[in-house]
C-alpha cells in the first residue's frame, strides 16, 4: 500500500512538470532597461566630459562601454589584452631610423583601443541632434587629434568606416577629446545595435612626441547622445 502511495505521488509530481514544461513561458518580470524618453530636457552625469550642446530643449545622456580591450600589435605575439588602466596609442620601441612600422628588428608593437557600447540603451524613437565619442587623453593633443583614426562599425558582419572627422582638443591636459558620430550613432540607436565596435588607433611615427596616453578603466571613454 505504502508502495503504491509513494508511486502515485512521484507520477503526480512527474505529471505536474511535464505540463509545466509544455506550457506557455512566462513573461519577463522586468523590461530590458532603457534610457528614458526625451519629454522636455534633461542631462546625465557626464562624468566631467566638456560637452557643447545643439540645442537648450534636450536631453543629453551618458553611455559607457560594455567592454574594452587593447590589441596589441607585435611581430610574434599579437594579442588582446584587457583590464588596463590606460594604453598609450601609436607605435612603441621602433629603432630610431626606421620609417613608420618597417623596422628591422623584433622589437616594437602598436596598440589599438577596442570598444563596444550597447546603443538599444537608448529609446528607438529619440530624435538624435548630436552625438561625440569622448575618450580621455595624457599628452600630444595636437598632434592625436590631427593624426588619430577612429573606425566604427554597427554590428561584427559589418565592415569597419571612417569616423570621427570632427574632433575637439581638450583646453588643458589630461583632458576629454571629442569625436562627432551624430549619423553613425542616429542608425545605431534606430536599428536598435546591442553590440557596436569602435577602434582607436594612432599611425606609427618616430618619437615619443607621436604616441598619445589614453585612459581606459581609469576615467573609461563614453559615448554622450542628444535627443529629442
Amino acid at each position: 500500500m505504502l508502495r503504491a502511495l509513494v508511486v502515485l505521488a512521484l507520477a503526480a509530481v512527474a505529471v505536474s512538470l511535464i505540463a509545466a514544461a509544455c506550457g506557455p513561458m512566462a513573461a519577463p518580470r522586468t523590461a530590458i532597461r532603457t534610457f528614458n524618453v526625451c519629454e522636455g530636457r534633461y542631462t546625465s552625469d557626464l562624468r566631467g566630459v566638456p560637452y557643447a550642446a545643439a540645442r537648450v530643449d534636450s536631453c543629453k545622456v551618458a553611455l559607457e562601454p560594455f567592454d574594452m580591450g587593447a590589441w596589441v600589435e607585435a611581430p610574434l605575439n599579437s594579442h588582446k589584452a584587457k583590464g588596463l588602466n590606460t594604453v598609450v596609442l601609436g607605435c612603441a620601441n621602433l629603432t630610431p631610423s626606421a620609417a613608420g612600422c618597417e623596422y628591422g628588428g623584433l622589437l616594437g608593437h602598436s596598440v589599438t583601443l577596442t570598444m563596444n557600447f550597447d546603443m538599444a540603451k537608448y529609446p528607438d524613437t529619440a530624435v538624435v541632434q548630436k552625438a561625440v565619442l569622448a575618450v580621455r587623453i595624457r599628452e600630444n593633443a595636437s598632434h592625436f587629434a590631427e593624426a588619430v583614426q577612429l573606425r566604427g562599425r554597427q554590428m561584427i558582419s559589418d565592415t569597419f568606416q571612417s569616423l570621427g572627422a570632427n574632433v575637439t582638443q581638450p583646453g588643458t591636459l589630461p583632458g576629454w577629446v571629442t569625436f562627432d558620430i551624430t549619423e553613425f550613432a542616429a542608425r545605431a540607436i534606430n536599428e536598435r545595435r546591442n553590440s557596436v565596435s569602435f577602434e582607436l588607433s594612432l599611425p606609427c611615427g618616430r618619437s615619443e612626441l607621436e604616441l598619445t596616453t589614453v585612459s581606459v578603466l581609469e576615467n573609461q571613454p563614453k559615448i554622450i547622445v542628444e535627443y529629442k
